[in-house]
């Protein structure tokens, strides 16, 4: 197996996007859609309310900790069955509500860079999506990634080994020639050196490094700065072929 840098991962919330005006946008779209259509919920359910009840349901299941969209999902129908929907209305109404969460979920900014960075990087390297969240990169039109690897399908969250692992599969790949870029210390950097793959830290406030037993080989501020970063993980590769040629 050649030497040298052949997949580059990336996370996608809060590093290609800010994710949280898009999940607050994504929620009261839904609560609109919910108030309208689903009325015995809210004479019964503040918005509040049916959030702690998600995050409680989360709590008690922790085996679904990977799957976001059926927590919400599920947890809404448990409400909306408290509230007095029958069982079969409760399941159609939920589903479709999720619909309405995941088109707003999709309606995301990309940060200035983001786009570019992949147009630059996607000729040279093979590029992958890893996230816990629900996104999708298809979804998005994101063109430049040969695969997606989502907390749902891969049926474990970062910082679990199995969605890097399977990347490195998939790509046929040893951990050298791989870097996974985030902006999570644990999910990301933390997850991905323990497998000896080579990470690259997005830190975009300028934050202090939170982890005393790992390190991030490269800490950019913006995603502009990614070619660069790569180059310098790459150079003793560079190196050797100068030498060798």
């Amino acid at each position: 197996m050649t030497s040298g840098i052949k997949l580059i991962s990336f996370d996608l919330d809060n590093t290609l996007w800010d994710v949280e005006p898009v999940l607050h946008a994504a929620e009261a779209t839904t609560q609109a859609w919910l108030e309208e259509f689903c009325p015995k919920l809210f004479k019964r359910f503040s918005a509040e309310q049916l959030r702690q009840a998600r995050m409680e349901y989360w709590h008690n299941h922790p085996e679904f900790r990977h799957l976001i969209t059926r927590v919400r999902r599920d947890s809404l129908r448990i409400k909306m069955i408290e509230a007095g929907y029958c069982l079969l209305d409760a399941i159609e109404l939920a589903d479709m509500a999720m619909e309405i969460f995941l088109d707003a979920r999709h309606k995301i900014h990309f940060y200035d860079d983001a786009l570019a960075t992949l147009n630059q990087l996607s000729p040279s390297y093979t590029l992958a999506a890893i996230s816990n969240g629900n996104a999708n990169p298809k979804r998005l039109g994101l063109h430049q990634f040969s695969f997606h690897l989502s907390a749902e399908e891969v049926g474990a969250a970062k910082p679990s080994p199995e969605p890097f692992e399977l990347a490195m599969a998939m790509a046929a790949i040893s951990p050298d020639q791989m870097i996974h870029v985030g902006d999570c210390p644990k999910d990301d950097v933390a997850a991905a050196a323990s497998l000896g793959i080579k990470t690259i830290w997005l830190n975009r406030n300028n934050q202090a490094w939170p982890r005393a037993e790992v390190q991030p080989d490269r800490t950019v501020t913006t995603l502009s700065q990614l070619a660069n970063a790569i180059f310098e993980l790459e150079q003793p590769n560079h190196s050797f072929q100068a030498q060798s040629a």
